[in-house]
């Protein structure tokens, strides 16, 4: 319900962020992409109310409360660079109108597809905006044309009595957006990994149906485990198994005999049709471990591809009844000391079955270690499908929920470690290999500069000297108090407050 604003603090939205002028001017001013500050700056001193910047549409409605609990907002002057199309959005909300959503969701501006005003404001107010408020395009106009057209605009009376509305309440997200290929989780141990890999198909995974029901997948989660010892496992307690069904499990994955089963893992790795791939790949890595053949394949494309008539639909598509391997590759390769071992998936049960599947895997890798005389490296496993059954989903969160704490997300940066000092005005910064050894790069910028920290980030993730989001986001921190500290003439000390 719309109402009186008296000692209302305006803007009501977004203040913070916003660069308030004359609360008596009636020009409104949105900068979309261009910052606010290179624009502020070349207008007249009290020509405008408030002048902000317009990434997004979302952002209209702020916009529009905003004006519509200051009605003495007669002008919107549209200047900047419209990355996002939102210029366009508001422009089209001025010249078009607004429809309702088939949804009920809010409002759409008739001629932009993405668009969506708050259902909360009400079509009157809306269209008292539309009615009272004029819209200048200056897009891509040179600043002083922005300011000649705001100095030549004529004085009016608020349009209407100040209104506010109820907010839009906060949507709970069922997804999260993503690059939908290649997730990446690098972990010492499988629990952790587990972890790790159940939360990427939680947040990100996309519903699609499956052979036996709904599964949340994403394509491409590659999952880097280093220092399980699959003789003596971490079995950590939240995982759904001991170590009594942990061996079970390993001793069944390697069984040659499939008796009734369509087949075994242990079948084709051992005894595919009188081969043992197994003993291949040891042969090979003993002969040259740098081959690059050194592979098992558990596919078969003639039995595989071609399921029984009584399991197939009328689309051609196998159904229940009928299993073919998950798993349809081993390969492996020796680096320097350590012997490197990766499996495929095609689609991988990453709650029931990837952490059983992890363990059997690395158990053949020190078994392939043992024998060639090599040291036991990273398991890395690719699935092209990670996916979590509909029935799984429940638990997944509440394990999350349980074990997911931030503890778990301080670790080492594979690439490199960093140091930052100050010396007089100058910040540097250098950064090491993990192990102390080697100098892999130095920058030296002047603190003074503008933006001095955010340029010194730039360059280390230009050369690839840092993998870790915890290690880049640290970064960021210790360089932005060194930036701080030159420029404020304080004492800087990398992990410590700032001094005076």
């Amino acid at each position: 319900m719309a109402g009186s604003l008296p000692g209302m603090s305006w803007p009501i939205y977004f203040k913070d962020r916003l660069i308030v002028g004359d609360l008596d001017s009636n020009v409104g001013v949105a900068t979309l992409w261009m910052p606010k500050e290179s624009v502020a700056a070349q207008l007249p001193q009290g020509s405008y109310s408030v002048c902000g910047q317009l990434y997004t549409k979302r952002g209209i409605n702020p916009l529009l409360r905003n004006i519509l609990a200051n009605p003495k907002i007669a002008y919107i002057v549209l200047c900047g660079v419209d990355r996002q199309g939102s210029g366009d959005a508001l422009l089209t909300f001025f010249n078009k109108g607004i429809t309702g959503d088939a949804a009920g969701q809010g409002w759409r501006i008739i001629g932009d597809d993405e668009a969506l005003l708050d259902k909360e404001l009400p079509l009157d107010a809306l269209e008292l905006v539309r009615k009272n408020v004029e819209i200048f395009d200056l897009r891509m106009k040179p600043l002083e044309q922005v300011s000649a057209k705001i100095t030549s605009l004529k004085k009016k009376r608020a349009f209407a009595q100040p209104q506010t509305f109820p907010e839009s309440p906060m949507p709970k997200p069922t997804g999260y957006p993503s690059d939908m290929s290649v997730f990446k989780v690098r972990r010492d141990y499988i629990g952790d990994a587990w972890l790790d890999a159940l939360k990427i198909i939680h947040r990100f995974g996309v519903e699609t149906p499956g052979m036996y029901g709904k599964v949340k997948q994403v394509h491409n989660l590659c999952t880097v485990v280093e220092k399980e010892n699959a003789r003596e496992p971490k079995i950590a307690d939240f995982m759904k198994f001991n170590r009594e069904s942990l061996d079970k499990y390993v001793k069944g994955f390697f069984d040659k005999d499939r008796g009734s089963e369509h087949y075994t893992y242990g079948e084709r790795i051992f005894a595919w049709d009188g081969v043992d791939q197994y003993a291949h790949m040891v042969r090979k890595l003993k002969g040259f471990p740098y081959d690059r053949g050194v592979l098992a394949i558990l596919w078969k494309p003639h039995a595989d591809n071609n399921p029984p008539a009584n399991v197939v639909n009328a689309e051609g598509t196998s159904q229940k009844g009928w299993t073919v391997p998950c798993l349809v590759m081993i390969l492996g390769q020796c680096i320097g000391d350590d012997f490197n071992m990766t499996a495929v998936f095609r689609n991988n049960d990453v709650y029931g079955a990837w952490p059983l599947n992890a363990f059997a895997l690395r158990t053949m890798q020190q078994d392939i270690c043992h024998e060639i005389g090599k040291n036991l490296g990273s398991l890395t496993t690719i699935a092209h499908i990670a996916e979590i059954y509909e029935i799984d989903w429940e638990d997944t969160a509440k394990v999350l929920a349980a074990n997911d704490t931030l503890a778990r997300f301080c670790q080492y940066d594979a690439r490199s470690y960093y140091t930052v000092d100050v010396d007089g005005s100058d910040i540097i910064v250098k950064f090491f290999s993990p192990n102390g050894a080697q100098q892999l790069a130095e920058y030296k910028e002047d603190g003074k500069r503008p933006k001095v920290a955010r340029d010194l980030c730039l360059m280390a993730v230009k050369d690839m000297l840092v993998s870790d989001l915890g290690a880049a986001s640290d970064l960021g921190r210790q360089l932005a108090k060194a930036e701080a500290a030159v420029k404020l003439g304080l004492k800087f000390k990398q992990d410590n407050e700032l001094a005076k």
